[in-house]
């Protein structure tokens, strides 16, 4: 008999993640780079890149919270929960929203990381 786990607490975090995205010519890959958390994404399709891009900002905000840092975190950045964390040691998923930015070339997304 398996051991049930308790479904991940949702967290919805008001933020504004801006994640700066090109599209390679040669390869047709999709490089992105979000400055606000310092995380880079790649995919081989559209679809791949924003999966790798919630994996990074998910696996960020678990270790941030699991550490006890998110919430100086959160404040640092000017972002905020919709409701109080759940105490530590909950399991959780982060509901962080992102837009993206178009840029034409996959080096203008890596200067932008490097500015």
């Amino acid at each position: 008999m398996g051991l049930f786990r308790a479904k991940p607490v949702m967290v919805q975090v008001e933020a504004n993640l801006v994640w700066l995205v090109a599209r390679d010519p040669d390869d047709g890959h999709w490089l992105g780079v979000c400055q606000a958390i310092n995380a880079t994404a790649m995919g081989d399709t559209w679809g791949d890149f924003q999966q790798c891009a919630e994996e990074s900002i998910q696996l960020l905000f678990e270790d941030l919270f699991r550490s006890g840092e998110l919430e100086a975190f959160l404040r640092r950045n000017g972002w905020s929960t919709t409701s109080p964390l759940p105490a530590p040691g909950t399991r959780v998923r982060f509901d962080v929203p992102f837009s993206t930015e178009r840029r034409q070339r996959a080096d203008d997304v890596v200067a932008a990381a490097t500015a």
